[in-house]
């Protein structure tokens, strides 16, 4: 009987661990070197009865989101069309379930780690909830509607601050990885789910300089 336990409870060890190995490529597919099997420190994944902002699964975005090895993370975004000043935390890939998942930022915008960061070539990722089920979470982008084109995104790292051009706002499918793609370009995307939850709303700016504190 110990050794058929022993059986069942190395079956289970086996199934977990190929989970994380399976998260891992999927991390390193997107250029990062991290996995987190669960959140410490800033910020936590959001309850199950929020939704995850950035569209696709993990293990079906065939895109290169960017490089990130140099440069400052980003730190805080400001839009002042829609009254946005938040702090920025990183998010990735967790395992949740035995899968692979995006994370999602707890009380702040999240910046998507596999993606450019501030002023780099590429396209720089930030989501943040509409709406939020747990009072204790933060809705950071829930008036990002209010954002037109012409209108200003900063980005913060470091005691620089990075001006970006809002060249373009949409709603896509949750299914529409494309607004992940990166190109020569220097863009920052800012995603939140619409006030139904049903599709993704897609602010995209483009560099126009920076600025030393």
């Amino acid at each position: 009987m110990g050794s058929t336990r022993a059986r069942g409870l190395l079956s289970a060890s086996n199934v977990m661990t190929a989970a994380l190995v399976g998260a891992a490529g999927l991390v390193a597919w997107f250029g990062s070197t991290t996995v987190r099997e669960s959140v410490t420190g800033g910020h936590a994944p959001a309850p199950a009865a929020e939704t995850v902002t950035i569209p696709g699964e993990p293990d079906s975005v065939p895109v290169v989101l960017g490089r990130s090895a140099e440069g400052l993370l980003p730190t805080r975004v400001v839009v002042p069309a829609a009254g946005v000043d938040q702090a920025v935390t990183e998010v990735g890939v967790v395992v949740k379930d035995g899968k692979p998942a995006w994370e999602t930022a707890w009380k702040s915008v999240g910046h998507l780690l596999s993606s450019a960061r501030p002023g780099q070539p590429g396209t720089m990722v930030l989501t943040g909830h509409v709406s939020v089920a747990d009072a204790g979470n933060v809705a950071a982008f829930q008036s990002l509607d209010r954002v037109a084109v012409g209108d200003v995104v900063e980005v913060y790292a470091g005691t620089t601050k990075y001006s970006y051009r809002v060249t373009n706002v949409q709603v896509v499918a949750p299914t529409q990885t494309k607004v992940l793609r990166s190109d020569h370009q220097t863009l920052v995307t800012l995603i939140t789910c619409t006030p139904d939850l049903k599709q993704r709303l897609v602010v995209t700016a483009a560099f126009e300089g920076k600025d030393q504190l």
